[in-house]
Parts: structure tokens; sequence; C-alpha cells
């Protein structure tokens, strides 16, 4: 072997190492962005239950009791990533809902769960849950009512 192969062969790359897929170790090191929360909600409340998809906004607006006015509608969501075609891949397509609580705790609920970017929205499943029933489920509501009550209890010492 001459110095000059032993020189430029560390430079060399194999056929087998340049097509290889990233290992599971660089996988789990890039950070995932999602913008839907995922919810384990699965349940159905018996008043939608035979409702239509354009039907379901409405009657999910009249059984709202969460305090932070959520907004729901039938949303589109698109990733940060791009298919093949160049275009933007959908991440979520159906009815979503974004709220107060939503918009100021998502950053810190995303960084709980390993992600890098906010949620911004929660899917049917959580809205029957916890927009609908029983606000309490839900994370992001915790959240703001336990930041609302350290704030009221900083005012009562102040005041």
């Amino acid at each position: 072997m001459g110095f000059f192969e032993r020189i430029f062969g560390r430079y060399k790359t194999t056929s087998a190492s340049a097509g290889r897929a990233p290992s599971e170790t660089q996988k789990a090191k890039k950070k995932l962005a999602t913008q839907v929360y995922p919810s384990t909600f699965t349940a159905v409340p018996e008043w939608a239950q035979n409702l239509d998809q354009a039907h379901v906004v409405q009657a999910c607006l009249e059984h709202v009791v969460c305090k932070f006015a959520p907004h729901i509608e039938i949303k589109k969501i698109m990733s940060t990533r791009t298919g093949l075609d160049g275009n933007l891949e959908p991440e979520y397509e159906g009815i979503a809902c974004d709220c107060g609580a939503i918009k100021n705790f998502g950053k810190q609920v995303a960084q709980r769960d390993g992600y890098v970017q906010p949620y911004r929205y929660v899917n049917l499943g959580h809205i029957y849950a916890c927009c609908c029933d029983k606000p309490r489920k839900c994370t992001f509501f915790s959240l703001a009512t336990g930041q609302d009550s350290d704030l009221n209890k900083r005012q009562k010492r102040l005041g």
C-alpha cells in the first residue's frame, strides 16, 4: 500500500455506508414537530352519536363548558415537511379546536412531550372529553387554572 493510498483511503466512502438509512439513535435525536395534541380520549357523547361532520361543530359549540372559549372548526393543518412533489404534507384533517389555554401553554406541554414546536390545536376526541364534558381532564386547562390560582394567591398576599 502506497503513501497516497493510505491518505486517500481514509476519505473513501463505501457504497453500503452511503445509502444507509438513519439509525434509531439518529431518529431519536431528531426532534419531532406536531401541531395537534395527541388525545387518548375516544368516547363519543350520546348527543353527537348520529350527527354528520357538518353539524358536529355546531353541536360542540352548543355543549361547551370550558371557560377558555374554544374556537372549534373544520381544519386542514399542514405540516412543516414537504412531500416528494414539493408541497407541504397535511398533518391533520378534521375538526380541531384552539383556545386561550392552548395558545398560552401549548409550548410547555409540547416540550414536556419532547417536541420543539408548540401544540396549537386539539382533536375531536379531546373536544368531546374536555371542552364539552369535563374541563379538568384537559392538560391545558389545568395548567391555566393553576397559574390563575397562583396569581390570585400572590395578589391576596400583597393586598
